[in-house]
């Protein structure tokens, strides 16, 4: 036994081994709400409300002309289109006979509208070659995330440059795209001296100024030169997160956004009174 001593110190080296009872291995699915309603899409057994899409499309080339071509025929609940596409709701009451004809917005593109509103997914390949056809149509009808999605896809792939700088601008102001008018103020901002003498601004709205001093606060402040109200130079992408946080509209310009938050924050006078007890 001595001889297992080291200094009069005796040193066991102890293995131990558990088991555990094997889990089970049984299958659980998850919610299939989304796959059944997927299943209702375009279903004429499951709809109440019909549109003939197509059949009358504008002219690109000149808005005073029309080209006829083949009406293209959808179903669909007016229940969803209630909660999903208010503005496309109204175009029509659960049970018409008659179907509602949809003029100016291509099949394939009202079917993607129709497919989202079933919470079914546009893929990045489809917003990137149809982004503002969808921007225009969910728009209308009142798809507000799908618009901002197709935004968001429009925002990235555009090149701002001095020669679109100004169509671009109006073009976003026009459909409230409140990211894609923020990078382009982000390059007015960046690019001021380029842009004098080669751009009018005589058909600029004059409240987009406000949004061009913003780029420019933003721009100092990411430098470290600026302090002020942080709501009035937040980017849009985090007033869009917290309007949604809070359950509110996150379709509208900064001014829109920015009122909103004010009017449900909670530091507001309104929200912050609160009822001492002697």
């Amino acid at each position: 036994m001595l001889t297992y001593l080291n200094n009069g110190t005796l040193t066991l080296e102890v293995h131990l081994r558990s088991r555990k009872k094997a889990e089970s291995s049984g299958y659980v699915p998850s919610n299939s709400f989304n796959n059944n309603m997927l299943k209702g899409f375009n279903n004429e057994e499951m709809s109440d409300v019909t549109f003939e899409v197509g059949g009358e499309v504008e002219s690109a080339g000149n808005r005073r002309k029309r080209a006829k071509t083949t009406a293209t025929t959808f179903h669909a609940s007016h229940v969803i289109l209630r909660l999903n596409a208010p503005s496309l709701a109204d175009m029509c009451r659960s049970g018409d006979e008659a179907a509602v004809p949809i003029i100016g917005v291509e099949p394939e593109v009202f079917k993607m509208l129709l497919y989202f509103c079933y919470g079914g997914k546009v893929s990045e390949d489809e917003l990137e070659a149809n982004a503002k056809a969808i921007i225009e149509a969910a728009d209308r009808f009142g798809i507000v995330n799908l618009k901002l999605q197709a935004e968001a896809v429009l925002t990235k792939q555009t090149e701002v440059t001095v020669d679109n700088m100004l169509d671009n601008l109006l073009y976003a102001t026009s459909k409230n795209l409140a990211l894609f008018l923020e990078k382009i103020m982000d390059f007015v901002a960046e690019n001021g001296s380029m842009l004098l003498g080669k751009v009018s601004f005589g058909d600029v709205p004059s409240n987009l100024i406000s949004d061009i001093l913003t780029a420019v606060a933003q721009g100092k402040k990411s430098a470290g030169g600026v302090a002020g109200d942080d709501l009035q130079i937040m980017r849009v992408g985090e007033m869009r997160k917290r309007l949604h946080d809070k359950g509110l509209c996150i379709d509208g310009d900064r001014e829109t956004m920015i009122a909103l938050l004010r009017e449900n924050s909670e530091s507001s006078p309104s929200a912050s009174r609160v009822k001492l007890e002697p």
